[in-house]
């Protein structure tokens, strides 16, 4: 995993007593996988990976989770909301040049840009990797959005 940094932007008004507090964050659920005999990796069967909002998220659909990966998910973002009333967690296409310094090969994949925690739920907000057709100077345009709410196991899509 190639260490990256993230942007948070924190908004302080002292105690907010309507959600729960939780005391240390939940841990990730390990990914693993197999080798087969010919050298691919075999992910059938493989425990899942929760994508959690400090790294980085690249792919060609928005990442989804299952009941109790969105249950670990909502988790361990009350443990990063904690007293604020809400939280931010950006991360701008440059953070894409820590992995590759090609990023035109991932063209209409998408990109997790921003996710805000607030009282009312979690909202990430997705891009899609794209280039200006006058310069080729990658960019990114608004794909959708997903909003949990804190009380719901279900989510809202927006498309843009």
């Amino acid at each position: 995993m190639v260490p990256v940094t993230h942007h948070i932007q924190e908004v302080l008004h002292g105690p907010y007593n309507t959600l729960p507090r939780i005391e240390q964050p939940l841990p990730p659920t390990p990914h693993s996988h197999n080798t087969s005999v010919s050298g691919n990796s075999d992910l059938v069967g493989a425990t899942s990976q929760i994508y959690l909002l400090e790294v980085i998220y690249l792919g060609v659909t928005a990442p989804t989770r299952n009941r109790t990966e969105l249950h670990i998910f909502k988790q361990h973002c009350l443990f990063l909301l904690q007293n604020h009333t809400e939280k931010h967690i950006s991360h701008p296409l440059t953070e894409l040049q820590t992995i590759t310094p090609h990023i035109g090969a991932f063209n209409k994949f998408f990109w997790k840009y921003r996710t805000s925690i607030t009282i009312n739920g979690i909202l990430e907000d997705y891009r899609g990797i794209t280039h200006h057709s006058d310069t080729r100077t990658p960019c990114l345009v608004k794909v959708c959005t997903i909003f949990y709410s804190w009380d719901n196991p279900s989510y809202m899509v927006t498309l843009a």
